[in-house]
């Protein structure tokens, strides 16, 4: 069930379902590979042919669809880790855009608060649109690099005490996925000449909780990985539970949120799950 913006809220409580593992995985693996033929391409690592596998299967899932009366651990819980839309790996290609739309492109408000020295602007207000732009602000900056390093330690900024550590969320697991895939150390700056970057383009709120102080977040951008002129890109998705706390966003205590649908921004299976494009 969704209320008139959109939002999925939830009913009662239930019990946590498991995340699906995510087709998602698999496509960033083919961002990877990409990058490992840029990287082939200037014979930088020619030595690390064939240490891609290739994709990973993912169980079917659906959107979250709950009503938002509930409060309490139980409900947060169930509604972070309900699975989401499944889309296969070639989803998150560059290919063909769609007229259709998932609904009004969303505006995301500037933050008020300015960006401190660990990159992750705040002051962001106490509103699902404020949640999102949150979770928008700390995905680039923690994207910056494709190092884990540094999402770990932008996450860790800007998460409550008892949220999921940063290596147990899905952005922490691809991008280890993704150095590892393209023969990179699993930490540090990417090689020279490489650049690795994450734009936001589109966002939902999977569902709100706690009378609209926890929020499940989620943003889709486009990840780009440019080797001396040549680019790689892929759209990127990251959901992440977010409560408000005094007046910031933070990351949520509890588990983390179920694996974000990552499909090509603007594309036919982005509007099927439920990305609305951001208008800033």
């Amino acid at each position: 069930m969704t209320d008139a913006s959109g939002t999925a809220v939830v009913a009662e409580e239930q019990s946590p379902v498991p995340a699906a593992p995510g087709r998602r995985r698999a496509g960033l693996v083919l961002v990877g590979t990409g990058l490992l033929a840029l990287l082939l391409a200037t014979a930088l690592v020619a030595a690390l042919a064939g240490l891609f596998l290739g994709g990973r299967g993912g169980t079917a899932g659906s959107t979250t669809d709950t009503p938002d009366t509930a409060t309490g651990p139980g409900s947060e819980a169930a509604l972070a880790t309900a699975p989401m839309l499944d889309l296969p790996p070639a989803a998150a290609s560059p290919h063909a855009l769609t007229s259709r739309t998932a609904g009004p492109p969303l505006t995301l408000p500037a933050a008020a608060g300015g960006t401190p020295a660990d990159g992750v602007a705040t002051g962001f207000p106490a509103t699902p649109e404020g949640a999102l732009a949150q979770l928008a602000a700390l995905t680039r900056a923690g994207l910056a690099g494709g190092d884990p390093a540094v999402w770990e330690r932008t996450y860790r900024a800007a998460a409550e005490p008892g949220a999921a550590p940063a290596d147990a969320t899905w952005t922490g697991r691809d991008l280890l996925d993704l150095r590892r895939g393209a023969g990179m150390a699993w930490s540090g700056p990417a090689p020279e000449g490489t650049t690795i970057s994450w734009t936001p383009t589109a966002a939902m709120t999977k569902g709100t909780a706690a009378g609209g102080t926890y929020t499940v977040a989620c943003v889709l951008g486009e990840l780009v990985v440019e080797h001396r002129g040549r680019v790689v890109t892929a759209g990127w998705g990251n959901c992440l539970p977010m409560r408000r706390v005094d007046d910031r966003w933070l990351v949520a205590s509890g588990p983390t949120a179920a694996v974000a649908p990552s499909a090509w921004p603007g594309s036919a299976e982005a509007v099927d799950a439920g990305w609305r494009e951001i208008r800033r």
